[in-house]
């Protein structure tokens, strides 16, 4: 057997390779008894290589409590505290690594990362600008401190550091960066030419970069350079014509553009895969189009009759077709299965209300509920079902006088009115709106949606309307009863984030059909812009409304509950709650801005 720094330097050759299993058999025997201190760094080390980091943190801590002057360890021990998550461990490991090397920008740069992984941007930004006044030529240091700014809303501040990094890169490939996250800072000031041009440069300085085109065709859709896009996109066909992705954006551009000659022929051309037959019976289903979906599916089937895809979506096709039985028995079927998911399941339940089963509706909604409790399909669908049971369920679920909450906002910092400030906010939105009709796969009709997450524009107004609603959203998530057992209440939590955020606008006979956020918890509408006839108490023009259910059901008052549009008031209500608009015959226009909160973000 090798003596202890024999045995120590064969184990560090052999992580040096990359085998920390043959460094462990190394050193097992002189771990009998207990392990050394002259050990410890050692078999850290290949606790770290082997992934083990619930082991690895505490041995980098007893090696760094062993060598104070050592920084390395400490730096360590927050790697394996950030392997496994515990991002608020390892916030102070890397600042002790700080504090004995601050030289090293390795260390600031790892702290950095972990206090916005805790989204405690204030301490990133610090840490980042602490580091650059130690290395101000530091290129890192400049593109975190502009990725943090970015994630605070700030993308004018974010612009910054990323001139001062071109001045200091090296290497076409570091500058190629540098210009594409200049490009989003620009976009985030709505100056797309620029961020244009940005793209362009990175793409010449890298062409092998990924995603360039595809960031490309957005800036030039918001700049409604329409037939550049669709040129891009036959480039990208050309090159990939099995993408699926490409073939779904290009046919929803065409969709827009009212280019119906054109919509999915691309499909047609490209050799049939299944994923791409997936996508364009997607596109169709979509439209509502069940027999051509039907048949794509049908054939998918003839490939592979387990193909779990395509027996869903031939059961759905069935279902826009009319031909509920033959819906029914296929999810029937499709849910005997073991891997049925929770979506599944919410077809099925479809099928069954058509069918006028409503206990089977209910049946198939609790299963899917059990695979995943908060399913808001499965919760909507079970809302219904009790509705049209006459149970009293329903209502404990819905809760529509007590979850759906209309607030009329205070004016945002620096303004004496809502009046004054949705003024100049809708001027701005409208200008954020393309300059096409809405999207196939969207529950609006006549209008526009705006692209990307509208919280993280940067722009001021948006800035200042987002602190509003972020109280208004505090205030309801406090005022909801504490029910444990309930799928909404129980979800109350003071930490809240948003996983979308978006404009809508409709023209003239525009209106959303009714529908459910999936993604959500917490859904909303706010006004910024509202036509005159949404005042008629009686005709309701524009109005939301709540509980009439997507399906053709036998519900003698199917809307439960109506809200009038009003610039400045903000409606929640629970993300699994069927809602939509009516209507409205006025030569104007209605603007909303809507989001998706959930809890713990």
């Amino acid at each position: 057997m090798p003596g202890l720094a024999q045995a120590q330097a064969l184990a560090q050759q052999l992580l040096q390779k990359g085998n920390p299993g043959a460094a462990e058999e190394i050193i097992r025997p002189l771990l009998i008894g207990g392990i050394k201190d002259e050990l410890v760094p050692t078999l850290a080390m290949i606790r770290f290589q082997q992934k083990r980091f619930a082991e690895a943190a505490p041995l980098f801590e007893r090696a760094s409590a062993l060598s104070p002057g050592e920084a390395r360890f400490a730096f360590l021990q927050g790697v394996a505290l950030a392997g496994m998550e515990q991002w608020d461990k390892a916030v102070p490991a890397f600042q002790e690594s700080v504090k004995r090397a601050p030289n090293i920008a390795d260390s600031y740069l790892a702290l950095g990362q972990a206090q916005r992984t805790l989204r405690r941007f204030e301490d990133a930004q610090s840490t980042y600008r602490k580091l650059l006044r130690a290395q101000p030529e530091n290129v890192d240091g400049y593109m975190a401190l502009s990725a943090v700014l970015a994630e605070m809303g700030e993308p004018a501040q974010a612009e910054a550091p990323l001139r001062r990094a071109l001045l200091h890169a090296q290497g076409p490939k570091a500058q190629a960066g540098i210009h594409s996250n200049l490009a989003i800072a620009l976009s985030g000031q709505d100056r797309r030419e620029e961020a244009l041009q940005s793209l362009e440069r990175a793409q010449a300085l890298a062409p092998d970069m990924p995603d360039m085109d595809e960031r490309r065709i957005d800036l030039l859709c918001a700049l409604g350079r329409f037939a550049d896009c669709e040129q891009l996109y036959k480039k990208l066909l050309e090159r990939n014509p099995s993408d699926p992705r490409i073939h779904r954006a290009y046919n929803s551009l065409l969709y827009r553009l009212g280019r119906m000659q054109d919509y999915l022929a691309s499909y047609d051309r490209a050799p049939q895969a299944r994923e791409l037959l997936l996508g364009k019976a997607a596109m169709l289903a979509y439209q509502k189009r069940g027999a051509e979906a039907h048949d794509i599916y049908a054939e998918l089937l003839t490939r592979d009759l387990q193909d779990m895809a395509a027996s869903e979506g031939q059961a759905s096709s069935l279902l826009f077709m009319g031909r509920v039985g033959e819906s029914l028995t296929a999810f029937e079927k499709l849910l005997n299965r073991p891997d049925a998911t929770p979506a599944m399941f919410g077809g099925g339940a479809e099928a069954a209300l058509m069918a006028g089963d409503y206990e089977r509706a209910e049946i198939f909604c609790q299963s899917g509920l059990r695979r995943d409790p908060y399913d808001q399909r499965c919760l909507t669908l079970l809302g219904t079902a009790w509705r049209l049971k006459g149970d009293e369920r329903d209502e404990d679920l819905n809760g529509y006088d007590r979850f759906i909450r209309s607030m009329d906002m205070e004016p945002p910092e620096g303004f004496s009115s809502m009046e004054s400030f949705n003024a100049e906010l809708g001027v701005w939105l409208e200008g954020q709106h393309p300059k096409t009709r809405e999207y196939v796969e969207q529950s609006l009709r006549g209008g526009t949606q705006t692209e990307g997450f509208l919280f993280g524009s940067g722009q001021i107004l948006i800035r200042k309307l987002k602190a509003r609603i972020d109280e208004a959203v505090a205030r309801y998530v406090a005022e909801l009863p504490e029910q444990e057992t309930h799928p909404f209440a129980a979800r109350r939590s003071r930490n809240f984030g948003y996983t979308g955020a978006w404009s809508s606008l409709m023209r003239e006979q525009g209106f959303h059909e009714n529908h459910m956020h999936p993604g959500g918890w917490i859904s909303s509408c706010y006004y910024v812009t509202v036509p005159q006839v949404a005042k008629d108490q009686d005709a309701k023009q524009g109005w939301i409304k709540f509980g009439e259910p997507a399906l053709a059901l036998p519900l003698k008052d199917p809307v439960r509950r109506a809200i009038e549009p009003v610039p400045g008031r903000l409606v929640l209500f629970p993300s699994y709650m069927w809602h939509g608009t009516n209507p409205f015959h006025a030569p104007a226009i209605r603007t909303t801005i809507a989001f998706d909160a959930v809890p713990g973000a």
